[in-house]
């Protein structure tokens, strides 16, 4: 699969257009009304990052199609991009595989104010992601990095998970390069100004370009067919899946690299209204052709490309009520949707009896430990 880039111009013009439809106002909380929306608010990453063009690319596109308005609250952290969500702030939020964590009470989510959140998948795109280093580094490959300034991102374990696998793939760990504790917004700068040797983001954020007319930069190419690169991504990050991306930074034409892809979809929590996730997915797909050209990953949100079938977290209803519509819902989505949901069952109860016996600094270790008797 490989990708061009297309109009930034036109996507940053998009996002403008996004915020400045909002103002300052706050959005509606009536994500649980079987009313829609007149306006949706979501959750995701900087400003400078490919995640947000899109979702602003994706929003102007409901706006052109029927009208509704969108606000974009940003955070570089797993909990700040899920917390709108839950304090009823938005009612979506575009993640990284953090809605996989809330989900199941992982990592930044195991702790007494969270636990395993009730998380719904309302869209799911996949888009490349992978490490860019200055073009004079002498970083060629993944082993070039041991000894090398690596970043460890803030509040971020989906990232970091995928930091873990990308050194496995030269069987390498952090104790073999020097992490380097940072903002996910923050590395274009940080490499610039050699605090990082390396940064780790979806390969089309507008930062990068920028990035790019001031400092030659390249990207280290995974190999595909590797043993060790397929083992260490289906131990550590089974989610990820290896493919060609092109015309990045640091790209010229025709210039392909093999990168990390996988599903940055946007959720919700399952007391959405139907009417309302039903809204979101359903504007995705009639809107397509309005949106699909503003950025190089924008392509990837057709109904064609899409997961259409629930992974790691259960799809929200409205989304299956399209997918039924098209005629792409299976029966085998179907019993991976109630397993999931069986699943998230099981973590409530598990949630309840866990915190009822266990506070504080012991909590997170007597959850895993929970997990690893009753979850298969």
């Amino acid at each position: 699969m490989k990708l061009r880039r297309l109009g930034l111009t036109s996507v940053l013009a998009a996002a403008a257009l996004v915020t400045a439809a909002c103002g300052n106002g706050g959005g509606t909380t009536a994500a649980e009304s079987d009313t829609k929306l007149d306006q949706i608010v979501v959750a995701t990453y900087g400003t400078g990052t490919a995640t947000y063009a899109d979702m602003a690319a994706v929003m102007d596109g409901l706006a052109k199609e029927d009208g509704t308005k969108s606000r974009i609250i940003t955070s570089d952290t797993a909990v700040g991009r899920h917390l709108p969500l839950r304090e009823g702030q938005a009612q979506f939020a575009r993640t990284g595989d953090d809605y996989i964590f809330a989900f199941r009470g992982e990592y930044d989510f195991e702790t007494e104010k969270w636990g395993p959140q009730p998380v719904r998948v309302v869209w799911a795109p996949v888009a490349p992601h992978s490490w860019l280093a200055k073009a004079d580094s002498g970083i060629e490959t993944v082993a070039d990095l041991e000894g090398k300034k690596v970043p460890r991102i803030t509040a971020n374990p989906s990232v970091n998970n995928k930091t873990v696998a990308m050194l496995a793939t030269a069987g390498l760990t952090w104790d073999d390069v020097t992490p380097v504790d940072i903002g996910y917004s923050e590395q274009p700068d940080g490499l610039k100004n050699g605090k990082l040797d390396v940064l780790f983001q979806q390969v089309y954020g507008a930062s990068l370009f920028e990035l790019e007319s001031s400092t030659p930069v390249r990207w280290i190419d995974f190999d595909a067919d590797d043993a060790r690169t397929k083992e260490a991504i289906a131990e550590k990050t089974p989610s990820v899946y290896l493919d060609e991306f092109s015309g990045a930074p640091g790209q010229k034409g025709g210039e392909t690299a093999v990168g990390f892809w996988y599903a940055v979809p946007v959720v919700t929590y399952g007391n959405t209204s139907e009417t309302v996730a039903e809204q979101m997915a359903r504007g995705i797909v009639d809107s397509y052709d309005t949106y699909k050209d503003a950025t190089s990953t924008t392509e990837q949100w057709s109904l064609e490309y899409a997961q259409k079938a629930p992974t790691e977290v259960p799809f929200h209803d409205g989304l299956i009520k399209v997918l039924e519509e098209e005629g792409q819902w299976t029966d085998e989505a179907q019993a991976k949707q109630d397993e999931l949901l069986e699943q998230e069952e099981a973590l409530a109860e598990g949630w309840e009896q866990v915190t009822s016996e266990t506070s504080g600094d012991g909590l997170a270790d007597a959850w895993r430990q929970w997990k690893s008797e009753n979850l298969g």
